[in-house]
């Protein structure tokens, strides 16, 4: 799999790295990430960087070169955005409760919720 992110609206930095997945990618609703040093459930979506919109956010294992099998959470052309759970405002870029990133890789025993368990 080829990861190709580009500086948008949504992550200022671009990226770019081959994974070996092994695993099928199922949609993700919801993960666990760290703000200010505490684990708290976030919502995750892709972004599209061509439509400055959101789309769906995928998770799949992956060979992580050193570390062993890891799990790769990515978006679309934009990377992924996020935001509290308990957030129910739209997606927008110009959000400050919001942010953005290229992509997440993860322990493959993480907190994950995928959009087909709920």
């Amino acid at each position: 799999m080829f990861l190709e992110i580009e500086s948008n609206p949504n992550v200022e930095r671009s990226f770019d790295m081959v994974y070996r997945d092994i695993s099928p990618t199922r949609e993700l609703y919801c993960i666990k990430y760290n703000i200010n040093g505490e684990e708290q459930p976030v919502q995750i979506t892709g972004w599209n960087a061509e439509t400055n919109s959101p789309c769906s956010a995928y998770a799949c294992k992956v060979e992580e070169s050193g570390d062993g099998i890891a799990l790769l959470i990515f978006g679309g052309t934009g990377g992924v955005r996020m935001k509290l759970l308990e957030d129910e405002g739209q997606w927008d870029t110009q959000s400050n409760h919001q942010w953005g990133d290229t992509h997440l890789v993860y322990p493959t025993n993480s907190f994950v919720v995928y959009k087909d368990e709920i």
